[in-house]
């Protein structure tokens, strides 16, 4: 029996290995969910009255506005925060988030090596795909069965379109996601986080990200081990 599986007995919450967690309601690993679980083991039949009472602390209507806002009063900004100091910035939750809000992953720094990304793609976003395509295909069905007219058809017709939204959303993200993972880098967690965020830059939303991927490719950071690997990849100076 593993380590890991021996911790999931004891342990009373569910913890995932990968290091990653999901913005997505409908997926076990959805981070709102595992929060929850949290409340439940330890405030049993109170959870849901002190998940109420966080959400009006914080200044959101629902748990997941906390984890979806990437700005200030968002879980992302307040992370940040309390893990800058000076001129050290070294955030250990990564959201990596679509470009409207409606998918995110949250992936940790210290988990994260050289397979994370595809493990990524292939357990959390292409699944997630998948599904909306197959939601998509049966609304196209059932507008084939109302028709062109009457209310059933213009309420199938808005369903369509915004899951036709949801879905070029998720590709773009997908897409942005798969060009950083074929990249083939190896992780060295001794080169600090901003550089290793660096190439993610496209999905963090922090400005960090942008700046020291700038730099990396301009050369700087010559001695750290992500900068040799885009070396001889022969991406710096492009």
């Amino acid at each position: 029996m593993s380590e890991a599986t021996i911790a999931d007995a004891q342990y009373p919450v569910g913890i995932d290995w990968d290091g990653i967690l999901v913005d997505d309601p409908e997926h076990p690993d959805d981070i709102v969910r595992r929060v929850r679980e949290v409340l439940e083991v330890i405030y049993k039949g109170r959870a849901d009255a002190i998940e109420k009472e966080a959400c009006e602390a914080l200044g959101v209507k629902k748990l997941r506005d906390y984890f979806r806002k990437p700005g200030k009063g968002g879980f992302w900004d307040d992370h940040v925060k309390r893990y800058s100091k000076s001129r050290r910035k070294a955030p250990i939750y990564w959201l990596l988030q679509s470009s409207k809000r409606n998918y995110a992953l949250w992936v940790y720094y210290h988990r994260f090596d050289k397979d994370m990304l595809f493990k990524s793609l292939l357990n959390y976003v292409e699944p997630k795909i998948q599904r909306e395509e197959n939601r998509l295909s049966e609304l196209r069905a059932q507008k084939s069965s109302v028709g062109d007219s009457g209310s059933e058809a213009k309420k199938t017709d808005r369903e369509i379109e915004k899951q036709e939204d949801l879905l070029t959303e998720l590709r773009g993200f997908e897409d942005k996601l798969r060009k950083v993972a074929d990249l083939h880098l190896v992780p060295d967690l001794n080169d600090g986080v901003v550089l290793n965020i660096a190439p993610l830059h496209e999905l963090v939303p922090w400005k960090e990200a942008k700046k020291y991927w700038s730099e990396l490719l301009a050369g700087k950071f010559e001695w750290s081990t992500i900068g040799k690997q885009l070396r001889e990849k022969g991406l710096v100076g492009k």
